[in-house]
Parts: C-alpha cells; structure tokens; sequence
C-alpha cells in the first residue's frame, strides 16, 4: 500500500520530472531494488545517463536507498533503489 505522503510528494513534483527522470521511476516502481547498472540495462541507457537521474530523484524525495546487492554482470557490490 503505498502512503498518502508518498502519493501527495510524487503529485507535487509529476510535472517537474523530465522524460528519463519519469521512466527510472516508473521502473523503480514496477521493479523495486533495482541498482544505477539494472536501470541502465533495462533502458539501454549509459550509466552516466541514469546517475544523475537517481541523484535528481533522491533530492526530490522520490527514491531511496534500498540495499546493497553484487551485481550479476560486474560482481561488484552496488546500492539499490525503490521508489516512494
């Protein structure tokens, strides 16, 4: 179940994300715990594309740390998102 707080912070920035920073929370809310490399994959965008987005969407509230995981592709430890 997802907050009123939560839905009443996503209404009052909607329309001040931009394209990409509205599709990396469209998937984080579809596909929870995903890391900056899972979201650079599943758009096939350069991961210096989808940092500063996830940075952009910490600052506005919108995403949060999750966990750390190591990522299947690199073996390094990675931090995960979710999105409010």
């Amino acid at each position: 179940m997802i907050q009123k707080t939560s839905i009443e912070a996503y209404d009052s920035v909607k329309n001040d994300l931009g394209k990409l920073q509205r599709q990396i929370y469209n998937l984080l809310k579809v596909y929870p715990n995903c890391s900056n490399n899972d979201l650079s994959r599943i758009t096939q965008k350069s991961i210096n594309t989808i940092t500063p987005r996830i940075k952009e969407l910490r600052d506005k509230g919108l995403v949060f740390f999750s966990h750390y995981k190591v990522d299947r592709v690199t073996n390094r430890r990675v931090m995960c998102w979710v999105a409010v």
